[in-house]
């Protein structure tokens, strides 16, 4: 460690964040940065909020007009002007250009969905990028965090690098999530969007590895034999269009379509709700898994991929590619009171085990 005089600089690369898991969990490790003194934190981004969000770090603004344009050519100049000990990538890709950075680099992997090819999860354009450039990422690194043990396992699969390089690194969830027991916060939500108790929830993107389609035909399977609702909380995204197509020709009236929610709202929903549902075909990690369990809010998951890693014991898994198994699941949860409680309470234990102060401490341990 440098002394105080000169402390390690670490410049971090925070262009293009979405709304959805990455950059939540961009924005709150970022956060926890404030919170070290014997680092000087430069962070390079597009966004303008982010100017006087943090009041610590170095926020480096740099105008996108044409992310490559950015990515290649804008801050390699302005990053080398910095002269950095270290810099992070958080989105998988480390820029060729920035190979005449001489600062040591770390690549944080969050997914590799873009090699699962029958899942289609994303853009061809998108997967023609990442297939062309994640593996070389990976060996230009320095070192390479794997979000989960099964994201591990599919970089030595599919990038080929060795189990060496790679350090796992959980995510983490935010104190904020925990069950609302105020009544008039929970009224004014289900106000506001006209929420109907009981009612089963999901919340995130519609692109098809979400696999909601196959979620909402085995709701309309059950529907007669339950009185929930189904809420879906999602903004426009890649995919979508099947879903909603279903919606309107099958499930009039019993599933809604929520627009964005604010992070207390989102809490609220999770807090109101009897079932949080992912079936997900494919995660990285799996985010909200774990901010139902800390809501109170019971889970049913996939089997497959960082599901079963992340939900530990505090959620029914299931096989996401039947539908059946997945109206069998439903059923159980919502049926039979004592074993919702339980998965409660299992996932209370669950969700507590990941921290974001944890999360950012194993990666500022790497900066040495």
């Amino acid at each position: 460690m440098k002394d105080k005089k000169s402390k390690t600089k670490i410049c971090f690369i925070a262009r293009g964040l979405t709304r959805g898991g990455v950059q939540r969990f961009i924005v709150n490790l970022l956060e926890q940065f404030e919170n070290y003194n014997d680092y000087a934190f430069y962070i390079f981004t597009d966004r303008q909020d982010f100017i006087n969000k943090f009041k610590k770090l170095n926020v480096v603004y740099i105008r996108n007009e044409y992310k490559l344009f950015w990515d290649y050519i804008k801050s390699p100049i302005v990053i080398n002007k910095i002269k950095p000990d270290w810099i992070i990538y958080p989105k998988n890709i480390i820029p060729i250009t920035h190979l005449m950075l001489k600062a040591k680099k770390i690549n944080i992997i969050t997914d590799l969905g873009y090699f699962e090819k029958s899942i289609n999860a994303y853009k061809f354009s998108d997967v023609l990028y990442m297939k062309s450039l994640m593996r070389l990422s990976c060996k230009i690194a320095d070192k390479t965090i794997a979000i989960s043990d099964s994201t591990k396992q599919d970089i030595i699969k599919y990038l080929k690098i060795s189990s060496l390089k790679i350090r796992v690194v959980h995510l983490g969830v935010e104190k904020e999530f925990k069950p609302i027991t105020n009544n008039q916060k929970l009224n004014i939500i289900k106000q506001k969007y006209n929420i109907k108790i009981p009612f089963i929830f999901y919340c995130g993107l519609l692109s098809p590895r979400k696999n909601i389609l196959r979620a909402l035909k085995a709701f309309n399977g059950i529907k007669d034999r339950i009185p929930h609702n189904f809420y879906i909380a999602s903004g426009k995204s890649w995919g979508s269009s099947s879903v909603t197509k279903y919606i309107q020709e099958n499930l009039k009236g019993r599933v809604k379509t929520l627009p964005f929610l604010s992070e207390e709202e989102l809490v609220g929903m999770y807090s109101l709700a009897d079932l949080y549902v992912y079936p997900s075909l494919y995660e990285g990690f799996g985010l909200p898994i774990l901010e139902a369990q800390a809501c109170g809010c019971s889970v049913l998951t996939s089997n497959v991929t960082s599901c079963p890693e992340i939900a530990g014991e505090g959620a029914y898994m299931i096989d996401p590619y039947s539908e059946r198994k997945i109206k069998k699941g439903i059923l159980k949860i919502l049926s039979n009171k004592k074993y919702r409680k339980e998965l409660v309470e299992k996932g209370f234990i669950n969700a507590k085990k990941y921290r974001w102060e944890k999360t950012t401490k194993e990666i500022l341990k790497l900066c040495k």
